[in-house]
């Protein structure tokens, strides 16, 4: 009975060892797929990441495009308020120095300054203006006979 009793717990202890050792295959297969799935993901990742950082650089790039253009503009609005600017100074000159020979106390200045100009030196001066490409108000020029 002694024998059959160590025979028994021998058998048992090896049914429990190989138990425990086709139990360790499969979690050790197991977790060796969980590693073959987590490393896909961690490439995945990586790609991801170099996508991500690859976008960043090109929306830096693009921010930076974006500045110098702003700049380019807004030194361009200030140069065209500043032109603006000096041609409506100049005007009002003009608009002053017209109304001074409108108004003037010599007779003859003020009759010329406020004679309306003849046909003739109104055409030319229409033609003037359309080749300098400013058409008169109606944005028509007339043609040249």
């Amino acid at each position: 009975m002694f024998n059959d009793f160590k025979t028994t717990v021998l058998l048992c202890a090896a049914l429990i060892m190989g138990l425990m050792l086709a139990v360790g295959a499969l979690g050790m297969q197991s977790l060796k797929a969980k590693n073959a799935a987590l490393n896909a993901e961690l490439v995945n990742a990586q790609v991801s990441v170099n996508a991500l950082i690859s976008s960043n650089e090109n929306q830096a790039a693009e921010i930076a495009r974006l500045e110098r253009d702003n700049k380019i503009v807004s030194d361009l609005n200030n140069s065209h308020r500043k032109q603006v600017a000096d041609l409506e100074s100049a005007l009002g000159r003009k608009i002053e120095r017209a109304e001074q020979l409108r108004t003037s106390e010599h007779e003859p200045t003020k009759t010329w300054a406020n004679a309306d100009l003849p046909l003739d030196a109104l055409q030319l001066l229409k033609q003037a203006d359309c080749k300098s490409s400013d058409a008169d108000q109606s944005g028509v020029c007339p043609t040249a006979n």
